[in-house]
């Protein structure tokens, strides 16, 4: 996986029956603790979410 860092643009990959899938946005924090945790804040609302590193990829 890229090694994602605050800045990144990043999209939530697709999963079936997901409603986050496909959402976009600007990686605001990368968490040390829980680990592998990042940030982003979402274009189509402007709120901030955390999501597993594993479940994002970059743009």
């Amino acid at each position: 996986m890229a090694d994602l860092k605050t800045g990144d643009r990043v999209r939530v990959k697709e999963r079936p029956s997901y409603t986050l899938s496909g959402w976009e946005g600007e990686i605001v924090e990368v968490k040390e603790d829980p680990k592998g945790w990042i940030i982003i804040k979402a274009d189509k609302t402007g709120y901030r979410m955390a999501f597993p590193e594993t479940e994002l990829e970059k743009l």
